[in-house]
């Protein structure tokens, strides 16, 4: 019982913050995309372009705040970075993601914009 009471509990680093956030949100995204009977391949290319979109968002905020927690404020959270990826990926035109699932992603955000505080 004594070497639990040396044990130092190191604070998550800002990079596993923002990515551990990411990768529950992007699997809520995918069993929502699929509990709406979108296609497994159309949900992975909507997955991988939120993930590229997302990374150079968590790019910028690691090159800025350096693992220093007290310069995060400024940045938002993890899921509202989410909700703007989301919102960045329907504003582009791309031609893998369908109206339906467009549709649905919007929906999607509509529903976590609801209750998120901003």
């Amino acid at each position: 019982m004594d070497h639990l009471c040396n044990m130092t509990r190191l604070p998550k680093s800002i990079k596993s913050h923002y990515i551990d956030s990411f990768e529950i949100n992007l699997e809520n995204l995918r069993t929502f995309l699929s509990s709406h009977k979108i296609q497994s391949s159309e949900s992975e290319d909507v997955c991988l372009l939120i993930s590229k979109i997302f990374s150079q968002k968590v790019n910028y905020i690691l090159t800025n705040c350096e693992d220093d927690w007290n310069k995060l404020e400024p940045f938002s959270s993890p899921l509202i970075i989410f909700v703007q990826c989301i919102d960045e990926l329907l504003s582009q035109d791309h031609p893998k993601i369908s109206s339906e699932c467009r549709f649905i992603l919007n929906s999607f955000t509509k529903t976590l914009e609801s209750w998120m505080m901003w």
